[in-house]
């Protein structure tokens, strides 16, 4: 079976009530999958620890397998091994 690499790039920003908090940039993996692969999340630093990140997660992942390439920063492993431990990924 043949994959195909389709990689649309999509950057969008993330808003608290009008208020941009950060901004995130994904892009898709093979279209037969229906997957999106996390570049990076960024929360300004005055905004972080609040779940915005998080709730990004979740709203990709209510409309895509997620996949991961695991090369984070110090901070993001340490996000994103919480995640695992609150099962919000696998």
């Amino acid at each position: 079976m043949e994959t195909s690499e389709y990689k649309d790039e999509y950057f969008c920003k993330i808003y608290d009530d009008n208020e941009c908090v950060g901004y995130c940039k994904y892009y898709m993996g093979p279209v037969e999958t229906n997957s999106v692969y996390i570049e990076y999340i960024y929360i300004y630093e005055g905004c972080r620890r609040k779940g915005y990140a998080t709730a990004m997660v979740k709203e990709l992942q209510s409309k895509y397998m997620l996949l991961w390439e695991y090369s984070f920063t110090e901070l993001g492993r340490m996000w994103y091994d919480g995640l695992v431990d609150k099962n919000v990924v696998k």
